[in-house]
C-alpha cells in the first residue's frame, strides 16, 4: 500500500478543534461526510500558511492517527458577522444552525484571543477524497 506521504506529497496536516475530545468528534464528522466546511480566523490562516483551492490535507485525530484526506474545494473570506446559514450547516456541528455556530465559534475565537464580530475569517469547503 502506498504511503500517504508518497501519494499526497504536498498535503497539509489538519487537526480540527482545540481539545482532544473536539479533535476526535470533528474528525469523525468529516469522515461521515457531515462536516464539509471549517472556519479559522484570518490571523490563524496567515500564521499556518495559506491553503489553496484544490490542495489536499490529511486529517488527524487526537492520537495523531491519519483519518482521511480532504481536498479544499472553495474558500470564503468574510467577517464573523457575515456567516451564513448554509455555511454554518456545512460545518456540521451541534444542531447545525447559524445561532449554534455563532455561540460555539465565539467561544472558540475568544479562547484563541481574537474574537470580534468584525473579525475576518476564512471558511474552507472541502470534500473527503480518501478514508484511511
Amino acid at each position: 500500500m502506498e504511503s500517504i506521504e508518497n501519494k499526497y506529497p504536498k498535503a497539509g496536516r489538519w487537526v480540527f478543534g482545540d481539545s482532544p475530545e473536539m479533535n476526535d468528534e470533528l474528525a469523525e464528522l468529516v469522515v461521515k461526510g457531515v462536516k464539509t466546511a471549517t472556519t479559522c480566523s484570518f490571523d490563524s490562516y496567515c500564521t499556518y500558511g495559506p491553503e489553496i483551492i484544490s490542495s489536499h490535507n490529511v486529517v488527524f485525530d487526537s492520537q495523531d492517527n491519519p483519518i482521511c484526506v480532504i481536498r479544499i474545494m472553495t474558500m470564503h473570506l468574510m467577517k464573523f458577522s457575515e456567516m451564513t446559514e448554509e455555511l454554518a450547516w456545512k460545518e456540521g456541528e451541534g444542531d447545525r444552525s447559524l445561532h449554534n455556530w455563532q455561540l460555539d465559534h465565539q467561544s472558540f475565537f475568544t479562547r484563541e484571543g481574537n474574537f470580534s464580530p468584525d473579525m475576518e475569517m476564512v471558511v474552507f469547503e472541502f470534500k473527503v477524497i480518501e478514508k484511511l
